[in-house]
């Protein structure tokens, strides 16, 4: 299975995914993805962040961009 790399970034600040995690297929990356947007945005200190400008980058496996999923506005 590829080996994907889910790296979390606004504007300003990046938190690297370095050890990534094995998926089926882009689709399951995309899913992935988003459970690790909503987990972002249910989080402890969620409501003190605006998220607009918040994304999770998708990588392969030789850390080459892949897709963009931005985090929904107002936690929709």
């Amino acid at each position: 299975m590829p080996r994907y790399f889910f790296d979390i970034m606004d504007s300003t600040q990046s938190v690297p995914d370095e050890a990534g995690l094995d998926c089926r297929d882009l689709a399951e990356a995309y899913r992935q993805a988003r459970t690790l947007i909503a987990d972002a945005m249910n989080g402890p200190e969620a409501t003190c962040i605006d998220w607009r400008a918040w994304r999770v980058e998708v990588r392969d496996e030789t850390r080459e961009l892949i897709f963009t999923v931005p985090f929904p506005p107002h936690g929709n």
